[in-house]
């Protein structure tokens, strides 16, 4: 099955189109060697993602248990630089 993973730094962004097997979670795609290199070189905390939505354990599983469905967005984060309610302050 194709899914993809993306990572949007400030400074490099990645985007790749994988084929992995029906049963992959996303802990053995962080396992990739092509996704272990973009991970390797991140230098803040990663937090992960499919779709938008944050695999924390809480409301979704962790990265190891969850398992993906064709075409899912494997995503990773970086933390913001500046809080979204500050700056519409600021704006006002």
């Amino acid at each position: 099955m194709k899914i993809f993973f993306t990572y949007q730094g400030e400074e490099n962004k990645f985007f790749f189109s994988l084929d992995v097997s029906e049963s992959s979670t996303v802990g053995e795609i962080l396992e990739l060697p092509k996704i272990k290199n973009v991970l390797d070189s991140i230098t803040h905390k990663i937090i992960i993602g499919v779709n938008g939505e944050i695999l924390d354990g809480t409301f979704k599983p962790t990265p190891e248990r969850y398992r993906l469905t064709e075409g899912q967005r494997v995503e990773v984060y970086r933390p913001l630089n500046q809080d979204p309610k500050e700056r519409r302050r600021q704006k006002a």
